[in-house]
């Protein structure tokens, strides 16, 4: 071999493994985002954050222009958001981000608290459960099912450090007299009629039919007045809307049935030839039908079987039996579960009420099993394996009367049934369940006074309102409720406390790794 092609052979083999040394050093370079002390913050972990941040850039700019075309990523370079371009405020607010989890999980082992195993299986499921569903949404962008769950723990111990610091014997502790002048300058606790200004079926009424209902409202009003129960009110006026609705149902059954009914009379003797071959009377048919009460206070199960015979008339009846059954479906009052749902956008306050059947079934279960000791009891000459056997029972019978007591605890009356907890409304933030009625519930209602009558000629609605105090719930002030509302309140406050604890200055960042992860690189298919 010629000393030329020697050097052309090393040359090329140290051009090789430059190369791959360059690769490697590539690879791990980019495989973290920031280094913070002795621990460094993947880049799955930063993505995550960055897909977060580039969503909530598109929400801010579409808020103010809605036909903006989110898919021109040219466009979207050209945009700026807080006096930062698109790419600029994307990566500032993921960094952010990561800012926070650092700090969270710093200030998790500084109040000497931890993950216990129950909570750790916990976290995996539910990492299990949502890798099932998004892991390709995941993976394509670069995010590991191990970075992922490390959001999930941060989740976890950011509420537990929010907790720690704000709650009663927190660092911060934010007082019960603190969250009620939150409570009375920001919502409404109120028990309202929705009447409707539209018929069974849900077309707006003519001028005579919305004179009746606002009649109807200036009866319920005068009677509120007068001192009559507000829930006796409301659970009259529900049953006369839902016996409405069933009517228009039963009406839009019957016509529907009508044709149905014309074409059996005309094709009978060929149909049962065609499909069966012989008459049809041979073979019974079973049908059944079940309704079923959407609003829940009321399942009703029917079953009906109906026999395909020959002739016009019993064809005819199995029809309409079906019709009928069809018509006990309610609507239910679509206008109030609007008002729970949009409410629990600022205050998840709802509570429930209703017997679960487990608990029904619990019960059953109770009463046989006490019917069989006080048997047992009664022989007590038996021999002595029928007393051990009494024993037995009998403690099987205490256990169900506790599980008895502990069912009746768990379904016992909701105290605030029919309540709405209404959020002061805003331009920004929106009116719940209109403007109109939001600020005549904040403006013109007067805690524990008299009821008020508003209409909404908009959504076709009129209200007889009653405003009570919301100071007189204490359910606010403690457990989920109590943290809800004090995450609502402090958030903001808790994540510059954050910040302050991890700073930019505190971060060694990872210029490589931010230059080779762009937002609009992201992908969200």
């Amino acid at each position: 071999m010629s000393l030329k092609k020697y050097y052309k052979k090393l040359i090329a083999a140290v051009t090789a493994v430059t190369m791959m040394f360059a690769a490697t050093s590539c690879g791990e370079s980019t495989s973290w985002i920031v280094e913070y002390g002795d621990q460094k913050v993947n880049a799955g972990v930063y993505i995550f954050y960055q897909t977060q941040a580039y969503n909530e850039a598109i929400t801010k700019l579409t808020e103010e222009d809605e036909n903006l075309d989110v898919a021109d990523t040219k466009l979207l370079k050209t945009k700026t958001i807080e006096n930062m371009n698109f790419t600029d405020w994307v990566n500032d607010q993921a960094t952010q981000n990561v800012r926070i989890h650092l700090a969270v999980e710093k200030k998790f082992k500084e109040l000497g608290l931890e993950i216990d195993e129950a909570k750790k299986k916990e976290i995996n499921d539910q990492v299990d459960m949502m890798w099932s569903y998004y892991s390709e949404v995941y993976e394509q962008n670069g995010i590991g099912k191990e970075s992922f769950k490390e959001i999930m723990e941060f989740d976890y111990m950011q509420t537990e450090v929010f907790n720690k610091c704000y709650d009663k014997g927190g660092e911060f502790e934010y007082s019960d007299n603190d969250i009620k002048a939150y409570l009375e300058g920001n919502y409404s606790r109120v028990k309202m009629i929705q009447l409707h200004l539209t018929d069974g079926a849900s077309e707006e009424l003519d001028d005579e039919g919305k004179k009746k209902i606002k009649e109807m409202a200036d009866d319920y009003l005068k009677r509120a007045k007068a001192g009559e129960d507000f829930d006796a009110l409301i659970e009259e006026y529900s049953e006369y809307r839902k016996k409405l609705e069933e009517e228009a149902t039963a009406e839009e059954g019957t016509e529907t049935t009508e044709e149905p009914a014309e074409t059996t009379e005309a094709t009978e003797g060929s149909t049962e030839t065609e499909v069966t071959g012989e008459s049809s009377t041979e073979e019974p048919a079973e049908t059944t039908t079940v309704a079923d009460n959407n609003e829940g206070t009321e399942n009703e199960e029917a079953e009906e079987e109906t026999t395909t015979v020959e002739g016009e008339e019993e064809t005819q009846e199995a029809i309409s039996a079906q019709a009928e059954e069809q018509a006990e479906t309610s609507e239910g009052d679509a206008g109030a579960q609007e008002n729970d749902a949009q409410s629990e956008e600022h205050l998840q306050a709802q509570n429930e009420d209703g017997e679960s059947a487990d608990n029904t079934v619990t019960e059953e279960a109770t009463e046989e099993t006490t019917e069989e000791a006080n048997e047992e009891e009664v022989n007590e000459e038996t021999t002595s394996e029928t007393e051990e056997s009494t024993e037995t029972t009998g403690e099987t019978t205490e256990e169900s009367e506790e599980t008895t007591e502990e069912s009746t605890d768990e379904t016992e009356e909701d105290p605030y049934a029919n309540e709405n907890i209404i959020y002061k409304g805003s331009e920004e933030e929106g009116y719940n369940p209109s403007q109109v009625v939001n600020e005549a519930i904040f403006d013109e209602c007067v805690v524990n006074g008299d009821p008020i009558i508003v209409e909404d000629e908009e959504k076709l609605y009129i209200y007889v309102i009653q405003r009570l105090d919301i100071l007189e719930r204490d359910d606010f002030l403690e457990g989920e409720q109590r943290q809800g509302l004090l995450w609502e309140i402090l958030e903001e406050e808790f994540k510059a406390k954050t910040l302050e604890w991890v700073t930019e200055e505190d971060l060694k960042k990872n210029n490589r790794a931010y230059k080779r992860y762009d937002p609009f690189n992201l992908k969200f298919d």
